[in-house]
């Protein structure tokens, strides 16, 4: 088994040459060292769940990488570094994914920044300081 890094508790090995045939691939082996506690709360979720833990593990990875992958082509379009297209090609995501993630982040900080100029002109009111708040809203638009 090879390590993934030198300070790592993982361990990475192919599968061999076994196939999966409603896949058609080949699996991969990933070796996680957990503690006792950590095993018995996985293992009491499993139970609640009634999965197994490797299944778990599975799904969890898969939807976290998923979420991550998304979260990258969507920073990376908003930046500029990128077109959908080029990204939906570079992460394996598809175009409308990433798409919607590009809106519900661009909708999260249009809602962050009211809500932060709500609080703001809330203050300046109370200090009757309405430079305040001038402020706040050039440096929203900045």
């Amino acid at each position: 088994m090879d390590p993934i890094g030198p300070e790592s508790d993982c361990e990475y090995t192919q599968g061999g040459s076994k196939s999966v045939k409603s896949e058609k691939q080949t699996k991969k082996t990933l070796s996680i060292t957990l503690s006792g506690e950590e095993d018995r709360v996985l293992s009491r979720l499993c139970a609640l769940k009634k999965t197994r833990k490797a299944s778990y593990f599975a799904d969890l990875a898969k939807n976290q990488v998923k979420k991550e992958l998304l979260n990258f082509a969507a920073e990376e379009y908003r930046k500029g570094t990128a077109s959908i297209s080029a990204l939906a090609t570079k992460t394996g995501l598809d175009a409308p994914s990433i798409m919607e993630e590009v809106a519900r982040m661009t909708g999260a900080d249009e809602r962050a920044v009211e809500g932060f100029l709500s609080a703001v002109k809330a203050i300046s009111d109370l200090n009757n300081d309405p430079e305040f708040y001038r402020l706040a809203v050039k440096a929203v638009k900045a």
